[in-house]
């Protein structure tokens, strides 16, 4: 740009001196005009196509560098949700195998369900827990094993009623927070207790609720409590259904 500034300066100088001097041929004068005039469009478009071509090469060089750093960040960001999600992964699968332990060699329905309620306490840190079995060709829910409900009776239900009732009909967990006290006397099997926390998750097998989990907690359950519980039921299912089979 500068270059180009410089030459078109010289070219109007010598056009304005042409014009201002004493020539006596004007038809010289109007040929150098038109000549000078020409050189200087000349010269402006090849510097301007020369500045043009070095200022695209350095946009092409500068966007590619910014894409080449931006797939690189993508791709690292991506590998670190892989690295995290692969982790988390190992963790339910550990959690799952931890609870699960030890429950073959259990022979009876009430033993499996007070079995892993035992396990849900320990290692997840539930303080009062209950399933609720679906009777075998029935449609109440009742009591099948129980974790720290100091002397209370869960009562059955059916589908639809309650909240244990509506988790049953809607094949989906719910987490209820801030419970007050006097709920767990009037909706829950869990009484007169303190927990401010409520987890009810159904039991599943081949798409029909066969029982419902319905779990205490004083601390907020996470993300990863509500994975391991759904890995849970899915085994829970199969081994209720083997004692519904049973009988």
């Amino acid at each position: 740009i500068w270059i180009l500034a410089q030459e078109l300066s010289r070219v109007a100088e010598v056009i304005i001196v042409a014009i201002t001097s004493d020539a006596k041929n004007e038809g010289w004068v109007i040929l150098f005009f038109l000549l000078a005039f020409l050189s200087g469009v000349s010269l402006f478009y090849l510097a301007y196509k020369s500045s043009d071509a070095s200022e695209l090469e350095n946009i092409k060089k500068t966007s590619f560098e910014t894409g080449r750093r931006e797939i690189l960040q993508e791709m690292e960001k991506r590998n670190q949700e892989v690295q995290k999600e692969k982790i988390e992964e190992e963790d339910i699968d550990k959690s799952a195998e931890s609870i699960l332990a030890g429950l073959k060699s259990v022979r009876t329905e009430t033993g499996l369900c007070n079995k892993v309620l035992t396990s849900l306490a320990n290692q997840l840190g539930f303080v009062q827990g209950i399933i609720y079995v679906k009777e075998t060709g029935g449609e109440l829910f009742n009591a099948a094993g129980d974790y720290a409900l100091t002397g209370i009776k869960p009562k059955s239900f059916r589908a639809g009623e309650n909240l244990p009732g509506q988790v049953a009909v809607h094949k989906a967990p719910v987490t209820v927070y801030d419970i007050p006290e006097e709920y767990f006397s009037i909706s829950s099997g869990l009484g007169s207790s303190k927990p401010r926390f409520l987890i009810l998750a159904p039991v599943l097998f081949k798409e029909e609720c066969v029982a419902v989990l319905e779990l205490a907690s004083f601390k907020k359950p996470d993300e990863l409590t509500i994975k391991v519980l759904n890995k849970i039921s899915l085994e829970l299912g199969i081994r209720l259904n083997k004692f519904a089979v049973a009988s």
